[in-house]
């Protein structure tokens, strides 16, 4: 007699996905966000074109409510200490951001621009989080000038964090979680790649083997991509924040709160000086 199993697996942004295990192998069924549907749709047949790993779909459709699809579920992922795939991820994302969104042919599913910058609104949210003794000084650190990103926009995956990578059979490394998909600037790629609390060293290091890839784009600075990642780190932050503040994450983000609660101040003082030689 076959048997399913099935478990289901806690997602930060949403209702998790669910493993599913039986006699023929293991998959992913997952209800993706629109962004996530489209890629996979449209967009993940280009980039396997580029050589790089996506997650096989198997089958993928909507309901009366929403989007589902069936994918690949993968061998394994990335374990600890995750500086040992570094230039294979940088690697990875330097080939992807080659898609520029004025040079790729559209599709019938459009992805969403999103320039890395804050909102007033975004600030609000945020620091609504944070005691009143340290609110007014994180208000002040958000409101402080800081490098602006060039609006070149590259395909991005929005979430290349080092637990959302996975390895085939093959050894081929694979990205999944595109849920966060856009058309942006690398740096924020990288600014989430770095993970945690970034030290200035640990941003310098992922920049420096980003830039080694031949396919990395533009030829800035090693200085100029730092500030620009930190920038993007800092970005990536608050909205995080602002997103729980409306409610849009789940309770399996809280251990990220808490992070930025106990860190983010203390982390902006320590960081700020790698930016202010490019500020506007």
């Amino acid at each position: 007699m076959a048997f399913l199993v099935i478990f289901k697996l806690a997602l930060t942004g949403g209702p998790g996905v669910i493993l599913i295990s039986g006699p023929s192998g293991r998959a992913i069924a997952k209800y993706p966000v629109r962004q996530e549907a489209a890629f996979y749709r449209s967009w993940a047949p280009l980039v396997r074109q580029h050589g790089l790993g996506v997650p096989e779909v198997y089958a993928q459709g909507e309901n009366s409510t929403r989007a589902w699809i069936l994918m690949e579920a993968l061998d394994a992922t990335l374990t600890p200490p995750y500086r040992d795939r570094l230039p294979d991820m940088a690697a990875y994302l330097a080939q992807l951001h080659a898609m520029q969104r004025d040079r790729v042919r559209s599709t019938a599913d459009p992805l969403s621009v999103r320039p890395v910058a804050l909102s007033l609104q975004d600030i609000d949210d945020a620091a609504a989080l944070w005691t009143e003794e340290v609110r007014e000084y994180l208000v002040h650190l958000l409101h402080l000038s800081w490098p602006a990103l060039p609006t070149e926009m590259r395909l991005v995956s929005g979430d290349p964090n080092p637990t959302n990578w996975g390895v085939r059979a093959s050894g081929q490394l694979v990205l999944f979680d595109w849920s966060e998909v856009a058309w942006s600037h690398p740096a924020y790629d990288l600014a989430v790649l770095c993970g945690g609390l970034p030290e200035v060293a640990l941003v310098e290091e992922v920049v420096d083997v980003y830039l080694e890839s031949a396919d990395a784009p533009s030829p800035q600075s090693r200085a100029q991509w730092v500030a620009w990642v930190i920038t993007a780190r800092l970005v990536a932050f608050v909205w995080f924040a602002a997103w729980w503040s409306r409610g849009q994450l789940t309770e399996a983000a809280r251990p990220g709160l808490t992070m930025l609660q106990d860190g983010l101040i203390d982390w902006i003082d320590t960081v700020r000086s790698a930016t202010t030689a490019f500020l506007p």
